[in-house]
């Protein structure tokens, strides 16, 4: 018997129920079958339902069901976003090392009924990332330049409203369900709109929204926000608050989710990393610039330089403040152009986007 390519329309009526983990296949069966004139095997009702894109491993009898189910299917989402059978593709899918096309082939390898390109796609994007840089003859793009197209592809139409504020979350429902065959539900969009990085707090409806320069100060997630100073005067390491999240937190984060969001935030994380003599209890911090007549001493990892590189070093920086619109920290411009040195080196450019 062939696969079903899309869900039947039958199943539908059960969607909600399935949702909540409140039915069971067998129920499904039974009350099919008391309406129809030929009955049905539960091989079609599994199939019908993993055409939904749901597993079947908790929605049969014998197993916990209604309101105990969804209350461990709620504490199992705090955990870890996205289907269980997606988990062991998790590592691949945060370092960009795995496509959606090698999960795809992984995983027909092991099931019996084959599951479709757009349900890996999907199950990626309720894990929080987008496929954008995970298929096949796409080069990766370096974390930074990705964080400009976070989110599901099918949001990407609405992010100039996002980030002006002039478009809400019903805005969106409303015109996403008019051109979707199976319409979607708000807890989606929000999740979606939080996967780009941005807060629904001001995108409901009857508020107002916040200027975007107010906003573009806020950049990065929400948790981040308290570690902006330490940040911004390199004053923090990466290592320190990825120990501070983890003294708080019930499901610790990775170093990797850490200099994600700090990119986001727009910093370079080049001077943020500890260093071999701090790991083994010397801590050294970067000096700050003093002047010391014909020299002058930046950081500890350049050394002294003279006056006449520091006046080129200075009237660069000034230029990179104007543009930017901002004031920069020596050490932290001088991180900067570290960075830049090292991406030349390997044959790489790096290209600021600034509002």
């Amino acid at each position: 018997m062939g696969r079903i390519e899309r869900a039947p329309d039958w199943i539908l009526k059960y969607k909600e129920r399935l949702d909540k983990g409140a039915i069971a296949v067998e129920d499904i069966l039974e009350a099919e079958n008391k309406t129809r004139e030929k009955p049905m095997k539960i091989s079609s009702v599994t199939r019908a339902i993993n055409a939904l894109g749901y597993p079947i491993t908790d929605l049969r009898r014998g197993k916990q069901v209604g309101a105990e189910a969804e209350e461990k299917k709620k504490e199992s989402a705090k955990a870890r976003k996205g289907p269980d059978w997606l988990q062991k593709y998790r590592e691949g899918i945060e370092k960009g090392t795995i496509t959606v096309e090698d999960i795809l082939e992984a995983e027909n390898k092991i099931r019996k009924i084959p599951i479709k390109l757009i349900t890996v796609s999907r199950a990626i994007n309720a894990m929080g990332y987008s496929t954008a840089g995970l298929r096949r003859d796409k080069k990766a793009e370096p974390v930074k330049e990705k964080a400009e197209q976070r989110g599901p592809d099918w949001l990407q139409k609405y992010r100039e409203g996002i980030e002006k504020g002039t478009i809400t979350v019903e805005d969106i429902l409303e015109a996403e369900s008019r051109i979707r065959e199976m319409p979607i539900k708000m807890p989606t969009i929000a999740r979606a709109i939080n996967a780009m990085g941005y807060s629904i707090a001001d995108l409901r409806r009857g508020k107002k929204a916040e200027p975007v320069k107010e906003k573009a100060e806020q950049r990065g997630p929400d948790w981040l926000q308290k570690y902006r100073e330490g940040i911004e005067k390199g004053t923090i390491t990466v290592e320190d608050i990825l120990e501070a999240e983890n003294k708080i937190r019930k499901v610790p984060i990775k170093l990797s989710t850490v200099t994600r969001a700090i990119n986001t935030m727009g910093y370079p994380i080049t001077g943020l990393r500890r260093k071999k003599e701090e790991a083994e209890g010397k801590v050294i911090r970067p000096k700050k610039a003093v002047s010391t007549g014909e020299a002058v001493d930046y950081s500890s990892s350049i050394g002294k330089i003279s006056k006449e590189t520091e006046k080129r070093f200075n009237a660069i920086k000034k230029s990179w403040e104007k543009d930017l619109n901002k004031s920069l920290h020596n050490d932290y411009f001088v991180n900067i152009l570290l960075a830049l040195a090292k991406l030349v080196e390997h044959g790489k450019t790096l290209t600021f986007t600034h509002k």
